[in-house]
């Protein structure tokens, strides 16, 4: 493909990532193995939540009316007839002038309107002097407050985290039907590549971007194996490839030798392991060189090499595509407006600009604020920064207190 061919249009190219993306079927696991996954289909209770009348308070259950006149210096005194702690339910009516002790979480007994907490109480043997009046269903939990039965409680595409496990617990399941995980296959390339925990010779790096890339997709939900560092020589892709496919991989991510030198041997490699190349380039800064190839059901993306644009590119491309396996309802990351605190100079270039920054929400107006070194060779940035600002290509500069759009890059923001 020529040096000069025409650059895709980033809007081009998220559109045609996702066009290639369809959801992943589902997979029974079980709840307590369920947290941060996608539910698959809504949850409906089988049952009403609370399923009777309870006491919310431990105290004493009565008769609105036998209370009515309590007062500190005037208690009502009631004979106490019953002992209900949590988990007894009794048939036995509450009389008119009577109470019974209760505990919180107990069923209420038949007849009584209202709980009495323990603290506006004094107990003397068989009897219990109450000193303050209560309200009809005062300190009581109604049947069906909280959850009927046949409603949703949890929507499909919902990640699940403890307050959905919780909920879905209550229902009476310990299964949960979810989206089965993306399997994510993560590669390295480049002569110049070392693996971490060893000595680093002469003109090499260590490998940043195979353990960006493994956390990135980890956190998006996928789950994800780093195969290793591919070197600069024609056919080293093969047997890494293949461990891929024997895996299962549905995406496999690789980072470096994708561009145009005279060692970027992927995109040939890519093409002679079978791969469809469906687009190469992208009018984007960083990711210019970004690479996508489809094998059936199985996609490669191929990344920049510079560990910016590789977690950048991940953002921007791959988190829509693996969001979509995943079926979330939302894909891509979020977006929102921001004032700028300082000037962006000497903004070269057609392409679409995704510069890193610093978002406050502290003030009133959401403000951010661009990194000082915008290289994509800068991992710092990426460490320090907290969203990308999206700059479209046409612009030359922008002055402090323009109005942009960010994308954040972290919570309190889901994924």
């Amino acid at each position: 493909m020529p040096r000069n061919q025409t650059l895709l249009p980033f809007d081009d190219a998220v559109a045609t990532t996702l066009g290639l993306a369809r959801r992943l079927p589902a997979e029974a696991v079980p709840l307590l193995r369920a947290q941060g996954r996608v539910l698959r289909g809504d949850v409906k209770s089988r049952i009403t939540i609370p399923p009777f009348d309870k006491s919310a308070m431990d105290g004493y259950a009565v008769r609105v009316a036998d209370v009515a006149e309590a007062t500190a210096r005037r208690p009502a005194v009631l004979p106490v007839v019953e002992d209900l702690p949590a988990g007894r339910r009794t048939r036995r009516r509450l009389a008119a002038g009577t109470a019974a002790r209760i505990m919180t979480g107990a069923p209420l007994p038949p007849g009584a309107e209202a709980v009495v907490m323990q603290e506006d109480t004094d107990r003397a043997g068989d009897q219990v002097r109450i000193a303050r009046p209560v309200t009809a269903g005062q300190n009581c939990g109604r049947a069906g407050e909280d959850v009927r039965r046949g409603d949703v409680v949890v929507f499909d595409g919902t990640v699940l985290g403890p307050a959905e496990l919780g909920m879905i617990a209550a229902t009476g399941r310990d299964r949960v039907k979810v989206t089965r995980q993306p399997r994510v296959a993560v590669l390295s390339t480049g002569d110049e590549v070392t693996r971490p925990g060893g000595k680093l010779a002469a003109g090499k790096i260590f490998d940043a971007n195979g353990y960006s890339l493994v956390g990135l997709a980890r956190r998006v939900g996928a789950a994800a194996r780093f195969l290793g560092i591919a070197r600069d020589r024609p056919g080293a892709l093969e047997s890494k490839l293949a461990r891929a496919a024997d895996a299962g991989a549905d995406v496999i991510l690789l980072s470096g030798g994708v561009s145009v030198g005279d060692h970027d041997l992927v995109r040939e490699q890519l093409t002679r392991h079978g791969f469809r190349e469906v687009f190469w380039r992208v009018a984007m800064k960083p990711g210019k060189p970004s690479f996508l190839g489809r094998k059936g059901r199985r996609v490669v993306f191929g990344l920049p090499g510079n560990p910016v644009s590789v977690m950048v590119c991940f953002e921007l491309l791959v988190r829509p595509y693996l969001q979509t396996l995943l079926g979330l309802p939302q894909v891509g990351l979020p977006r929102l407006t921001a004032t700028l605190t300082e000037p962006i100079a000497r903004l070269r270039g057609p392409r679409r600009k995704f510069l890193r920054g610093h978002l406050d929400l502290t003030s009133g107006t959401p403000e951010i604020t661009p990194y000082r070194n915008q290289k994509s060779g800068v991992l710092r940035s990426m460490v320090d920064c907290n969203a990308l600002i999206d700059v479209p290509g046409e612009a030359t500069s922008l002055a402090t207190a323009a109005t942009v759009t960010v994308l954040p890059l972290e919570a309190p923001w889901p994924s």
